[in-house]
């Protein structure tokens, strides 16, 4: 191969690139058409999106949320499990009856797979659901195909999650049922609705909330249309589906609007700052999120002007309810954090707000599909797809009448993929995405050492493990040791719902990573690495002391941090050590 040839083959490469976009509009409406008409087809995009969303975010099995709700899950199977471990009383704040449907999973050892397996299920309804609710809003197969292929990626608005997750959590099980009962609501079947969201609220109290709020908003704006007796009709058929989780609440507490400005500046300093803060200059990312959070607002407006059928206005008042519950929560961060308000963690309201946006985005996208504009078309629809961040799409909305030639849009195209190549390396090398296939647990060394110490210690034993071993993809000791923790940091995951388990939770933190919490900053990553090092650096005083309090066993130390004690087990990175 001579020199001109070497430099002509990135001109080749290029030019493949962009070939494969010459009659792509016309594709992209043959197949929206085809999956319109033919529900084969339909399906068929449902399913192959379901894939796609498994291999674009991962399955993971017993990893962050499941940290708790897997052992909580053991527990209520096997009530010998964990004795004495008051971190399991924390299950009685879960008012859902989802993980009790597991529970015969287990006795059967079924657990993983059947997991798997309803995740792959709700993933499939999600989609559906997306479908559905477009329809309702834009009666287009184009606009209903687009916004489908969107929610394959995610889009980060406010609080920073996507709509779809890499595990099954009862919130996930209910978000298609939620969407499918707000299709029913902008169909004006509105006692569907309500029963519906009824049922769903023995699943997951706080999610279908957030559809109540946004959809008693929308009554008391148009109560003269519905009537006061509409509403108190509707909200009977909803406690009459809810009824069960009702009485179970209510039966065991009531609702607690006091402050606990210690238990709140502790969440708010260790793993929760982004959920309940807007503004800091210390932690760039809640800046991040907010900017995202307000642009896909942005977006909303922008591409549901000019909209006047009623259906759109309900979409506004929407909006406007995610608008006002989110300015609750400020309210609540900065001046009255009431227990209630953080309990709820009412931002994550701005997961629908973001995702609402993004049906309007795609008719927006759809209709330059319509009018041919091709280089225009093309250019939105990879903005679309490819900028995870709504502010991006902003961004390219607001440069969209420079593109006046193809050229101008192949480049557009290619830039915008760059930038997609680029935050995806970003996230992944900080460990926020780590795509894998997981339908058990990820094997590890510290795997490992928790299926060790279930196969070779009593049932009572109490162990001092590294308290910062879990994370959104790593396996939390509880899960697999199935034993007890002095204490770990994830537990706050849980101290979210109950203040009172900050006392219990404090003093035991402290001894097993000394001087950490006065450390933590809101930043989850450093925290983490603050609470490692304040583990690594216990003598084996503190480990005789700690033992001695709290009545532990064993130690896992990660190497190579060392003591003199007698070594129970090993491997490539742990040390279990037995104390007398």
């Amino acid at each position: 191969m001579d020199k001109f040839e070497i430099d002509l083959y990135p001109l080749l490469f290029w030019y493949n690139y962009f070939s494969m976009f010459e009659g792509f509009i016309k594709k992209i409406v043959l197949i929206s058409r085809l999956c319109w008409d033919d529900w084969r087809f339909r399906h068929l995009l449902f399913l192959v999106s379901t894939v796609l969303v498994v291999i674009l975010y991962g399955y993971y099995f017993g990893t962050f949320d499941q940290a708790s709700h897997i052992p909580f899950l053991k527990k209520s199977v096997d009530p010998t499990l964990y004795p004495n471990d008051h971190f399991f009383d924390l299950r009685s704040t879960h008012y859902s009856f989802f993980w009790l449907f597991f529970a015969p999973m287990i006795k059967i050892h079924f657990l993983e797979i059947s997991m798997f397996v309803v995740h792959l299920l709700v993933t499939y309804l999600t989609f559906w659901a997306i479908w559905s609710l477009s329809i309702t809003l834009f009666k287009n197969p184009l606009t209903s195909f687009i916004t489908t292929i969107a929610f394959i990626f995610p889009h980060i608005g406010f609080s920073g999650f996507p709509l779809f997750e890499f595990s099954l959590l009862n919130r996930t099980f209910a978000l298609p049922f939620e969407l499918f009962a707000l299709n029913y609501y902008l169909k004006k079947q509105e006692l569907r609705t309500f029963f519906i969201l009824g049922l769903i609220y023995n699943i997951h109290v706080i999610s279908v909330n957030f559809f109540m709020v946004m959809i008693c908003f929308d009554v008391l704006l148009r109560i003269r249309k519905y009537g006061l007796f509409f509403l108190v009709k509707t909200i009977a058929l909803f406690i009459l589906g809810a009824l069960p989780v009702l009485v179970w609440k209510f039966g065991n507490s009531g609702i607690d609007i006091r402050v606990h400005y210690e238990w709140f500046d502790l969440l708010n300093r260790s793993t929760f700052f982004h959920l309940f803060n807007f503004i800091s200059l210390k932690n760039i990312q809640v800046i991040f999120i907010s900017l995202n959070g307000i642009a896909s607002l942005c977006l909303f407006f922008i591409f549901s002007r000019g909209l006047h059928e009623e259906k759109h206005q309900v979409s506004r008042n929407f909006i406007y309810a995610g608008i006002c519950v989110l300015l609750v929560q400020f309210i609540s961060t900065y001046a009255f954090p009431s227990t209630i308000i953080i309990q709820s963690q009412i931002s994550r309201i701005g997961i629908l707000i973001s995702s609402f946006s993004y049906f309007y985005v795609a008719y927006y996208v759809a209709s330059l599909f319509r009018k041919s504009t091709e280089n225009k078309a093309i250019v939105m629809f990879a903005a679309l797809i490819f900028t995870l961040l709504p502010t991006l799409f902003l961004i390219t909305y607001c440069f969209e009448n420079k593109i006046t030639s193809k050229y101008l849009a192949y480049v557009a195209t290619g830039i915008i993929t760059i930038f997609f190549s680029t935050i995806l390396i970003t996230i992944y090398s900080v460990n926020l995405w780590s795509p894998g296939f997981y339908i058990y647990p990820r094997q590890s060394t510290f795997t490992e050492m928790q299926i060790w110490a279930r196969d070779n210690t009593p049932k009572n034993a109490i162990f001092i493990t590294p308290p910062e071993k879990w994370w959104m993809y790593e396996t939390e000791w509880r899960v697999l040791s199935e034993r007890s923790s002095v204490s770990t940091i994830s537990e706050l995951l849980e101290a979210a719902f109950d203040p009172t388990y900050i006392s219990y939770w404090r003093p035991r933190f402290e001894a097993v990573a000394p001087g950490a919490i006065k450390q933590f900053d809101g930043n989850p990553f450093a925290n983490l690495n603050i609470t490692k090092n304040a583990y690594n650096s216990l003598h084996k005083e503190d480990i005789m002391n700690i033992s001695h309090a709290y009545n532990a066993s064993y130690v896992l130390v990660e190497k190579p941090t060392r003591y003199r004690l007698p070594i129970a087990y090993q491997n490539e990175e742990y040390i279990m050590y037995k104390i007398k």
